[in-house]
């Protein structure tokens, strides 16, 4: 019975290679990109306020209409 060396499919090498690749992987996927995040909360607050402003104008031209009416 000979023995046979069996290779080391757990060596430091391709330990550190493949956990490097792994983390550049990570940190492509999981890094939100900050400029399109802050694009998206300035147009919700765009959208918002021009929402406001039309809610306003529709109320006080109501408003201005029934004065009017009245006198």
């Amino acid at each position: 019975m000979s023995s046979q060396h069996k290779e080391n499919k757990f060596s430091i090498e391709s330990l550190s290679v493949s956990y490097a690749r792994s983390q550049d992987n990570k940190d492509e996927t999981m890094r939100p990109n900050i400029d399109h995040l802050i694009k998206k909360i300035l147009v919700e607050r765009r959208r918002e306020k021009r929402k406001i402003i039309t809610l306003g104008t529709f109320s006080l031209s109501i408003i201005l209409f029934f004065i009017f009416i009245t006198y």
